[in-house]
């Protein structure tokens, strides 16, 4: 049976791993989903609209282990995590096998099996955002007439042909929906321009030294598509308005025959996430 890498951390970065010896997911209900499909309705069948899908809520139960002062430690410093997320409404992060997914802990049940060896507690996770995210990085450093000097793709698990030399990277990337993206652009850099399978993705701005540009095609619930520039300061604005309005600046990203070719003629410094996004996460 594959290795499953599973932990908890909450909003202020306290993590909490679920397959350890003394505090381990017992049971959840992480593989059931359902999607609800939007429709008009024919004396014969209906016509299919869109799906949407709920926020949602998972049953689990934890098991602590050891001694009954160790249990009730990591039971306290759990549960104060717990609380923590709710309190200042921030989500906390549960990662299976890298996919993540923001949640909190709204419902909380402790007792003792029969013979007081372990405690066992059955809570309800509830996650706003109803899909698991898993991000890949590459990174790109292109000089002078757009040569790719270096890409480096994680995590390692996704093949990646280096094709050191000229404009252009092919990625590998087994997929069969198309994929959102962040991009950070380093500066400094004018009206940078990057082409990603031919589709062009370029803002209109001048990009300050210590500065980034951020262009992300992720809309969550709490969060929108956005084109974000950092400043040394850390300041931050949104910069929607210089975007080159004649080409969509968050075109999902579709591999052709499995690959991603990633090309600009520019000197700049970038890198590239790619987010998938699954209703469950992959076992493996």
């Amino acid at each position: 049976m594959s290795t499953i890498n599973l932990k908890y951390t909450s909003d202020n970065g306290v993590e909490f791993p679920l397959v350890a010896e003394k505090m381990y997911l017992k049971e959840a209900s992480f593989h059931e989903y359902e999607y609800t499909p939007e429709k008009v309705s024919y004396q014969y069948g209906d016509l299919l609209k869109l799906f949407t899908k709920d926020a949602l809520k998972y049953n689990a139960t934890l098991a602590f282990s050891g001694s009954e002062s160790i249990r009730q430690q990591n039971i306290e410093a759990i549960h104060d995590a717990w609380e923590h997320d709710i309190l200042t409404e921030n989500a906390g992060r549960l990662t299976w096998n890298g996919y993540e997914i923001d949640c909190f802990f709204i419902s909380s049940k402790v007792y003792s099996n029969e013979s007081n060896t372990r405690t066992l507690n059955d809570v309800v996770i509830y996650c706003p955002y109803p899909f698991w995210l898993r991000e890949t990085l590459y990174q790109f450093q292109i000089t002078g007439q757009g040569s790719v000097v270096d890409g480096l793709d994680f995590p390692f698990d996704l093949p990646c042909d280096l094709g050191f030399g000229g404009s252009r990277k092919a990625i590998s990337f087994n997929t069969s929906v198309p994929l959102d993206f962040r991009m950070i652009i380093y500066g400094l850099v004018e009206n940078p321009s990057i082409y990603i399978n031919g589709h062009l993705y370029e803002a209109n701005i001048i990009v300050p030294s210590n500065s980034t540009l951020t262009i992300s095609s992720v809309e969550k619930n709490d969060r929108e598509k956005c084109m974000i520039l950092k400043y040394p300061s850390g300041n931050e604005t949104s910069v929607l308005y210089s975007r080159n309005r004649e080409s969509y600046i968050f075109e999902p990203i579709m591999p052709k025959n499995g690959k991603i070719t990633v090309s600009s003629s520019q000197t700049m410094k970038f890198d590239l996430y790619l987010v998938e996004k699954r209703s469950e996460p992959k076992w493996t």
